[in-house]
């Protein structure tokens, strides 16, 4: 009797361990940065096709010209609704149409996608973190 307790016992342990750490590990493995080459940054400047502030993270979809006057779209991901939210961004942040200047780390895959540093607004408004804290991931403090 006193084993099957031991027994029941260290299984719970053992699936409460598992089951734990299985929302943990995804959780780690979402918030990566590894698909963006922070040793680079790309100044894009361009015009806003669509802004989605939708969970789990924000995507701004850029359009940039070239000097050969191609048009490509840059899709520059941010951080999640919730905290910029508390930084003052809304939905309303951006509309198709504007004019903006982005820094971000671009992917390391070459596609037109990067990790946000920051953007400045046609009116000089810089939003996200000053390129001197560049060096330590799209992330705000």
């Amino acid at each position: 009797m006193l084993y099957e307790l031991k027994h029941v016992k260290w299984n719970i342990g053992v699936f409460l361990a598992l089951f734990c750490f299985s929302f943990t590990y995804p959780l780690s493995a979402h918030h990566s940065v590894a698909m963006f080459n922070l040793e680079e940054v790309v100044e894009l400047k361009g015009t806003v096709k669509k802004f989605q502030f939708t969970n789990p993270h924000i995507w701004l979809h850029l359009e940039v010209g070239d000097k050969n006057g191609e048009k490509t779209v840059w899709r520059i991901e941010y951080l999640s609704p919730n905290i910029l939210k508390r930084k003052g961004w809304s939905r309303k942040t951006f509309k198709p149409g504007d004019e903006i200047t982005v820094n971000a780390y671009p992917a390391k895959s070459g596609e037109s996608k990067g990790g946000l540093i920051n953007v400045i607004t046609a009116d000089g408004k810089m939003l996200g973190k000053p390129l001197s804290e560049a060096g330590e991931g799209p992330a705000i403090k």
